[in-house]
């Protein structure tokens, strides 16, 4: 990715750009590769910062760090800075309470659904893996939820269930006679977390393509932030 990236300013040279990644770029098996990317976009004229922001920190309802890449062109004479204000965290309850009594299970094979009173409100069904009842996948309503995922499959579940019980190392069930209470957040509950309002309406044939276009986006709140950070810096 970075490589085009690169490529792309060299030939452009904004003024400024923003990239994002997983944390997993931070481990020091990567920081070789790493060091040498910073060491391209120092040489293609830009002054750069690297940190990682969990997006909670500035109003998304969810745990998602992502490391952001900030650079600015040096010839601007602006040392780049990513100090995001903080907010108050969000949690579930503030997020989709309302939505808790109106999602729809998606049509036979995981289709979409012809026609919703909320749009986007129905969510992914079918069975767990051993790899997803690993851990716990629950979060309550007065916390803020896990990262989105791009997959219905692997969707996080609504917190009108009790949180996982662990029953041996990396095994966790359902609370025995809840087992109902048990769903995956619907794409418009997904798309909340995100950031997004609800007139933004997601279209896809197949539910799980909703789930991956909200969870490759860049929370709203978090993009806002930057994007604020940045016009302070120029000055425009």
């Amino acid at each position: 990715m970075f490589i085009n990236y690169i490529r792309i300013l060299e030939a452009k040279k904004p003024k400024f750009f923003i990239c994002e990644n997983v944390p997993g770029i931070l481990f020091p098996k990567n920081a070789d590769a790493l060091n040498g990317f910073l060491e391209n976009f120092k040489n293609i004229g830009y002054n750069i910062i690297v940190k990682k922001i969990n997006a909670s920190s500035v109003g998304a309802p969810q745990d998602r760090e992502r490391v952001i890449f900030f650079g600015i062109r040096k010839d601007l004479g602006i040392e780049p800075t990513l100090d995001l204000p903080t907010v108050k965290e969000v949690h579930l309850e503030d997020a989709i309470k309302d939505l808790v009594d109106s999602a729809v299970p998606a049509a036979e094979g995981n289709n979409a659904n012809k026609d919703l009173k909320i749009p986007n409100h129905e969510y992914f069904t079918g069975g767990f893996s051993s790899m997803y009842m690993s851990r716990n996948r629950v979060r309550a309503w007065d916390e803020c939820g896990y990262t989105v995922q791009a997959s219905g499959r692997q969707c996080q579940l609504h917190p009108q269930a009790p949180k996982m019980e662990k029953v041996g190392t990396d095994k966790y069930q359902f609370v025995p006679g809840k087992e109902d209470l048990y769903r995956r957040l619907t794409i418009r509950e997904c798309a909340r977390l995100q950031g997004f309002p609800d007139s933004f309406i997601f279209k896809y044939d197949k539910v799980d393509y909703g789930y991956k276009m909200i969870g490759n986006a860049v929370p709203v709140q978090l993009a806002y932030a930057l994007a604020q950070n940045v016009k302070i810096l120029l000055g425009e």
